[in-house]
């Protein structure tokens, strides 16, 4: 890496420490570079790309002590005791680490993670033991939702950084560049690859109204001889995925609202309600495997279902939130109210008490993983349809990840799943 070991050791990393150390890296085994990059020339990229940002020194330390806490949280281990009940493992070297950088004490932690209480009465609570399992699913949630409040807290800052800022003058025209994900279908694929996958449709619509459909329009208005070049409607697709009480986003979004419910029970009522659409599938090999499969506009895609109805609401258990808040770093406690909704979408005062700018969140209105997903992507179209955009495809030319190697069958698929081919084919006749 690029640390110094005078940095490195404010966060309890050893100068030796790599990623293999770190459950949180090494189970995803895309960790090794195959591209040739320095982690060192990429982290001075990060520094600089920070200090152009005006990120100042304090928040990049706030920054890199989160990162660091969460890589030693990863670590973590649970001692498991009687009657289903756990507890955190206090002599494993990294809940020191954790406990200072997250600004919380070991004894704090352990009660977050390991008990939960019942309301008992109006007045009163039982607090009570969760098993080990349980534990390590808590411990989980809190680090993927601590770094993502994160990721929200670096994407408001940088978007205060470049905000055009005289209120005097407001922009005549502004300038977007938006870069998408790719259609995703690997091994197995989940709740994650059909929220992407639902985005590239929603995408490929847009631009197969803006580059095929409409200019066929033009050019029939302006009376130029063409054969109309037929290209394949997705709508159907998108209606399977986000139709209103029918599509299977919504049926996901019921179930995670209703108590005791399931992947089995979820799944057994998008095969019941999204069986007639020709863009579903699910035979009886899929059914018992719980899984479906859906013809997207780039081509067929088997989901399995199981973990859809956890993703999609990906809730953080109260007393991990709790812990959160009242922690004495004050930048940890601005990210808690970030993940929890206290916080307004501003980054401006992430080193200033909280509790005069704080808004107490409606759990009522909280939103699904899913539901979330499609409000930012309906919010997205609408800027792209007041835009004439522009398109860059890019082209990835193999698999391998290696320079010099040219796989034509591979670039011909992504031509045509991106609708390439009947693009140019329109370009080309006028």
């Amino acid at each position: 890496g690029g640390m110094e070991k005078r940095e490195l050791r404010q966060f309890f990393l050893a100068p030796t420490a790599a990623p293999d150390d770190f459950i949180l890296l090494n189970e995803s085994g895309t960790y090794d570079r195959r591209d040739g990059v320095s982690d060192q020339e990429t982290y001075k990229a990060l520094k600089q790309a920070m200090n152009t940002m005006k990120f100042s020194a304090a928040q990049q330390k706030d920054i890199f002590s989160v990162a660091a806490a969460l890589l030693h949280a990863s670590n973590l281990t649970f001692v498991e005791l009687k009657n289903e009940q756990s507890r955190l493992d206090f002599n494993n070297v990294h809940l020191a680490p954790v406990c200072q950088l997250l600004g919380v004490t070991p004894e704090e932690f352990n009660e977050a993670l390991c008990t939960f209480s019942i309301q008992a009465g109006r007045d009163g609570s039982v607090r009570r033991n969760l098993s080990q399992s349980k534990a390590e699913k808590g411990l989980e949630a809190l680090i993927k939702t601590t770094y993502g409040a994160m990721f929200d807290y670096l994407v408001m800052r940088i978007n205060d950084s470049i905000a055009y800022q005289s209120e005097e003058e407001p922009p005549v025209a502004t300038i977007g560049v938006l870069d998408i994900f790719g259609f995703e279908s690997f091994q197995i694929n989940s709740f994650e690859q059909l929220c992407i996958n639902y985005c590239n449709e929603a995408l490929q619509q847009q631009f197969n109204a803006f580059v095929l459909k409409n200019e066929q329009e033009e050019y029939e208005r302006e009376g130029i001889e063409w054969s109309f070049i037929e290209f394949p409607e997705n709508q159907d697709v998108l209606d399977l995925i986000n139709k209103r009480a029918q599509g299977i986003l919504n049926l996901l979004d019921d179930h995670c609202r209703a108590p005791g419910a399931t992947d089995r029970s979820f799944a057994a009522d998008i095969y019941s309600k999204c069986s007639s659409n020709k863009r579903f599938q699910a035979s009886r090999k899929q059914t018992a495997a719980l899984q479906f499969e859906v013809n997207h506009y780039a081509g067929p895609v088997e989901y399995t279902i199981l973990g859809f109805v956890e993703k999609n609401r990906d809730e953080l258990p109260k007393q991990s939130t709790e812990l959160l808040l009242n922690s004495s770093n004050p930048f940890v406690s601005f990210l808690s109210e970030i993940l929890t909704g206290l916080k307004e979408t501003s980054a401006d005062d992430d080193n200033k008490s909280q509790s005069t700018t704080a808004r107490r969140p409606e759990s009522s209105l909280k939103k699904t993983v899913g539901g979330q997903f499609r409000g930012q992507l309906k919010d997205l179209r609408s800027k792209i349809d007041l835009t004439s955009p522009h398109y860059v495809r890019c082209l990835k030319p193999n698999d391998m990840l290696v320079p010099d190697h040219f796989d034509a069958v591979i670039v011909a698929e992504q031509l045509s799943c991106g609708g390439i081919l009947e693009a140019v084919r329109v370009r080309a006749g006028f």
